[in-house]
């Protein structure tokens, strides 16, 4: 009997571990920009996890030098990660590039509140933005 007990306590805390090992989900934000006549666009979602935001979408060139779409993350008034894509300096030019990865926030007590989007035009060779979008 004593084995038995045991063993439902272990399945217990197994159960509870396998259930807090996973991001919380919060709602997803879409989010569109573009510059001059559509031609330098980004599209796609932030995830906002628990304390992080999941990057989805893609940055698209139509008929320009290049372009390119920066996301900075924000814990308040704290910038704590910026990324951009194509990533390497390398632009998007006459294509799509799709692109999916997390800006981290877990270092941070609340994680990111706001995501500010920015897109570059290498034909400008200006960057116009930010969009932000908030934590929801």
């Amino acid at each position: 009997m004593r084995f038995k007990q045991v063993g439902a306590t272990l399945v217990g805390a197994a159960a509870v571990t396998m259930l807090a090992a996973g991001p919380a989900l919060a709602d997803a934000t879409t989010f569109e920009v573009s510059s001059g006549l559509g031609t330098h666009s980004a599209r796609g979602s932030l995830t906002w996890l628990n304390r992080s935001v999941q990057v989805q979408g893609e940055v698209k060139d139509i008929g320009g030098a290049g372009t390119q779409v920066g996301f900075e993350a924000w814990a308040g008034s704290m910038l704590v990660d910026m990324q951009n894509r194509p990533t390497q300096g390398k632009f998007a030019v006459n294509e799509s590039v799709p692109y999916n990865f997390t800006l981290d926030g877990s270092a941070y007590s609340g994680g990111i509140t706001k995501v500010g989007v920015w897109l570059y035009n290498a034909h400008t060779a200006s960057w116009s933005g930010p969009t932000e979008y908030f934590r929801p």
